[in-house]
């Protein structure tokens, strides 16, 4: 695991650079939560002091962290598991809905992440996750450019692919949303070059091509019914009898006479 980059955003996303990103997100992942269900919802990793289970519908929820529960998951009713998202200590088939917040980007094998998740939740379970798009604006200048340690061990890796991997353990991808395209310094400054930006990238999303900052994504855990293969079902051949010739051992021995006459 990438020591430190969840722990890092919890910082990051309350200064000036990524203030506004994380208000974008947060908005995503609000739309997302509304309208999923169950019992119990389970979050890997903390990225900010605020509840981002704030407007989910379920009751009983639980935060998987490092680090120690702050004061803000308790007054929240959040319960707080200290544990490294390398040995989850949940049970199979458990939990409703799992939110990751960037926690694939602070991982080494995400794939292996996603198959513990996986064990975790029920059928017809929900993932929500949130990530860098590699290709945004700002993603590409904090990983590439900024200097930035923490950002440049992160693991930026894009929506689809991510969808495809989710696809491999039998999910349906039900929706991805992207945050704004620009890098926010330039907001309050160019108000007009912002909208017109933005228009653009309204236009580039219908055709394919996302530039957004970050995305969630929601998944669903599809359960498949099984189909029986290799057997051909046949009417017993008894059924062929003329109607008005019932079947009975009286019948069968009447015919054994007529063979031996002849």
């Amino acid at each position: 695991m990438t020591k430190g980059f969840q722990h890092f955003l919890k910082h990051w996303f309350h200064c000036n650079s990524g203030k506004r990103l994380f208000e974008q997100e947060k908005n995503l992942l609000d739309e997302a939560l509304k309208n999923l269900f169950g019992y119990f919802a389970v979050q890997l990793g903390c990225v900010s002091q605020e509840n981002l289970f704030a407007n989910s519908r379920i009751q009983d929820k639980v935060m998987i962290d490092e680090s120690v529960a702050h004061e803000t998951a308790k007054k929240e009713q959040v319960h707080w598991v200290q544990a490294e998202t390398d040995f989850l200590p949940i049970g199979r088939s458990a939990v409703d809905v799992v939110l990751l917040p960037h926690t694939l980007e602070a991982v080494d094998d995400p794939y292996y992440l996603l198959r513990q998740v996986d064990n975790m939740l029920r059928p017809e379970g929900h993932i929500v996750l949130s990530g860098f798009n590699p290709w945004g604006c700002l993603s590409f200048r904090m990983k590439h450019l900024s200097g930035s340690k923490d950002f440049k061990q992160a693991h930026f890796r894009r929506a689809s692919r991510i969808g495809e991997w989710l696809e491999v353990l039998g999910y349906e991808v039900t929706s991805v949303r992207y945050t704004s395209v620009m890098c926010f310094n330039a907001y309050q400054k160019y108000p007009k070059w912002v909208k017109a930006i933005e228009f653009v990238e309204r236009a580039l999303c219908r055709i394919g091509l996302n530039f957004g900052n970050s995305y969630c994504l929601v998944a669903k855990k599809r359960v498949d019914m099984p189909t029986l293969v290799g057997l051909k079902w046949q009417l017993p051949s008894w059924r062929g009898l003329k109607s008005g010739a019932p079947l009975s051992s009286k019948n069968w021995h009447n015919r054994d006479k007529e063979k031996n006459r002849r």
